[in-house]
């Protein structure tokens, strides 16, 4: 009877392997150590196991079933550590842990005597078999009570328990299933029962899975699982029950054992045909969705705008995996932290973090892996990840995608990680592509300001020549009229002359305005010197007055009584207050346009400068405009980041009044109650007294 060697042979070698593996992966864990001891007992067990198959005389038959049963007895109290271990309460039940390793030493006495092992003796085929004595009862309660009991336990907490270690659980169950009730195939014979151990091989399909459960963090689902695993049972089952079968029935032992040998061979080939076949057809979904991540992963290179790249990302998952929410974060080199920028929530109210530092321990797990992470191997309780997939460019961390629960708090497997792997090195390229757009954008941008600037310029001197010959036509006519004064009447006369004198008074005005615009529009030198703060407000209403003026703008000044000189370049100051005073207006202008003005309100903008220490000096530039919303206060300061329409604004000059702020050692910021409630930029400067 080679099979039940061989079996017990298979068991030991496949328990040796896998408690090896657990102790080397980790030892200074308390599962893996627990584990190591479980399965180590079911290994010795195993070789003694064979060792007595093997024998051929009844003493050495007796001493390897006392030896085997002296390893058997640990099993139970082994298996009660891990599964307290497994669930996280080996502390609670440490007491019960302790007491029961010593109920196994007791047996472990009595084994060495016919209280436990009287003798051996044939039964059905087996030349020796062991005759349980008065203390071998008391050994199976405490195995089936205390194996009983650890499952309970395990099923108590189950609920508590989500993702890889809710599935480790459900590895368990199935694992006991298969392999206790495979082991316990050996008792009856002990008292005389006549059933044939068959299911011994099956305790190795139990370590197997338990291994799989505790060690391994990508798991398959528990329907991969069993699929496998009902696959492995036919085959096997088939492969060697079959000769085994032909062998016991019609006495041809010879035959059957090469048979079984043949069939052994062809198995894996078998079993690895049947098993893709089956997987095929059960995973459908979830290849169907990994499929379409695939796919969207190479169409995305072709979305320019970053912001509608990553919120495509999460919507898209969502759509497609039916997590209950995912969220990307991108980092903000200003802030050094990882902002959360998008979210998409399908189920419940997860309490997502808005934002994460670079030594967040969730970051640093994606900083120190590269790859994605399931929940449980980051240690997050809140919120409850069931994947983080990182995304690099070079060597930093861009950005990383959370994503809560599958459908069923199915987890996810090896196969997800590894679509979601070419998802983020996909993100990756597309990040680059629309940073470089934006890049390019810019340019066109500056590009597009500076011509604008100089056609300005250019405008200005093709109006200041036929101005300057509007003046000296102005004095001609001035002295023909003095040569007249005796023809025309004096009222004529003076009406004229007052005439002439008006439009003199407004062609010197254009004067002065071409004067500032040129002054405006010029390259500035940077040049920081003292410069009276009234000069800067004779240039600044020389320029934007008829703009106030043609929108209806009632403009209000409030400045200082006293002299001030501030340590400033003229032109760049100027040019902060004309974007200012240019987003006031067209900010007041929007919301009469869209009707949201009331009965009080009022085109009004008020520049109040006072000093707020002896030498700084505090300019609040405020209006009755749309507001601002309170998210977008910081972000209007940004590159490219408008809330006006296209053909009105090029979201720089905001961006440029920071700059030029900041260059003159100040700080600007602006401030509003909200939508419709006006805003307030203010910036502060020092200044010679």
């Amino acid at each position: 009877m080679i099979f039940f060697p061989l079996s017990a042979l298979v068991n030991a070698i496949t328990s040796t392997i896998v408690s090896i593996i657990a102790l080397v992966k980790n030892p200074k864990s308390d599962l893996n150590r627990s584990f190591c001891y479980f399965a180590s007992s079911v290994a010795l067990w195993s070789y003694c196991y064979f060792f007595w198959q093997l024998s051929r005389d009844a003493n050495a038959a007796l001493f390897w079933c006392r030896t085997l049963m002296g390893f058997a007895i640990f099993i139970p109290s082994a298996f009660f550590h891990f599964s307290t271990t497994l669930i996280g309460q080996r502390q609670k039940y440490g007491h019960k842990i302790i007491f029961w390793y010593c109920v196994s030493i007791i047996f472990l006495v009595l084994d060495f005597t016919p209280l436990f092992v009287k003798d051996v003796r044939p039964r059905l085929f087996f030349p020796f078999w062991p005759t349980a004595g008065i203390a071998y009862a008391p050994f199976l309660l405490m195995f089936i009570g205390l194996t009983l009991y650890s499952h309970i336990l395990m099923f108590k907490n189950w609920k508590f328990f989500s993702g890889v270690r809710r599935n480790q659980i459900k590895y368990i169950f199935l694992g006991t299933a298969i392999g206790f009730l495979g082991g316990t195939t050996n008792y009856p014979l002990w008292y005389d029962i006549k059933i044939i151990p068959i299911g011994n091989i099956f305790v190795s399909v139990y370590v197997f899975l338990v291994f799989y459960a505790i060690i391994k963090f990508r798991l398959m689902d528990i329907s991969t699982l069993l699929v496998r695993v009902s696959v492995f049972l036919i085959v096997y089952a088939t492969v060697l029950g079959v000769p085994f079968y032909v062998g016991y029935k019609y006495g041809l032992w010879k035959q059957a054992t090469w048979a079984m040998l043949v069939l052994a061979t062809l198995g894996p080939f078998i079993y690895l045909a049947l098993q893709r076949r089956a997987e095929k057809i059960i995973l459908k979904a979830q290849k169907t969705y990994q499929a379409a991540l695939r796919e969207i992963s190479f169409t995305m290179i072709n979305i320019k705008d970053l912001d509608l790249l990553l919120n495509n990302i999460v919507l898209k998952v969502v759509s497609l995996v039916s997590v209950t929410w995912a969220a990307i974060y991108f980092f903000d080199e200003k802030q050094k932290k990882f902002i959360l920028k998008h979210q998409s929530i399908r189920l419940g109210n997860p309490d997502l973090m808005q934002e994460y530092s670079f030594n967040s321990p969730l970051v640093e797990s994606l900083n120190q892996s590269r790859e994605p992470l399931i929940g449980e191997e980051i240690g997050l309780s809140s919120p409850k990840i069931g994947l983080a997939v990182p995304c690099f460019i070079d060597n930093d961390l861009v950005c990383f995608l959370l994503l809560g629960d599958k459908p069923k708090n199915a987890i996810f497997t090896q196969d997800d990680a590894s679509v979601f792997t070419v998802l983020s090195s996909q993100t990756a390229l597309a990040i680059q592509n629309c940073q470089f757009y934006s890049q390019e954008r810019q340019r066109q941008q500056y590009m597009r300001v500076a011509s604008l600037d100089r056609q300005m310029a250019g405008l200005a001197h093709e109006i200041d020549n036929p101005n300057s010959a509007l003046l000296g036509s102005l004095g001609s006519l001035e002295l023909v009229l003095d040569d007249l004064k005796e023809v025309i009447p004096t009222d004529k006369m003076e009406y004229l002359k007052k005439k002439i004198e008006r439009a003199r008074f407004n062609s010197k005005r254009i004067s002065k305005m071409i004067t500032s615009v040129r002054e405006f529009s010029r390259a500035s030198t940077g040049e920081v010197i003292p410069i009276k703060f009234e000069w800067i407000m004779e240039g600044l209403l020389n320029i934007i007055e008829p703009q106030f003026k043609y929108n209806g703008v009632n403009f209000i000044q409030e400045l200082p009584n006293e002299e001030v000189w501030l340590r400033a370049n003229k032109v760049e100051i100027e040019q902060v207050l004309v974007n200012l005073g240019t987003n006031s207006t067209q900010a007041i202008n929007e919301i009469w346009l869209k009707g949201q003005n009331s009965p009080e309100s009022k085109k009004e903008i008020t520049l109040r400068a006072y000093k707020t220490t002896p030498n700084t000096l505090r300019i609040d530039f405020s209006d009755t405009g749309g507001g601002i919303k309170k998210e977008l206060l910081e972000d209007i300061f940004l590159d490219f980041v408008t809330t006006k329409g296209s053909a009105e604004g090029t979201g720089l000059g905001l961006s440029i009044s920071r700059k030029i702020i900041q260059k003159h050692n100040g700080k600007i910021w602006a401030e509003s109650e909200g939508e419709n409630k006006g805003a307030v930029f203010t910036h502060r400067h020092r200044f010679f007294s």
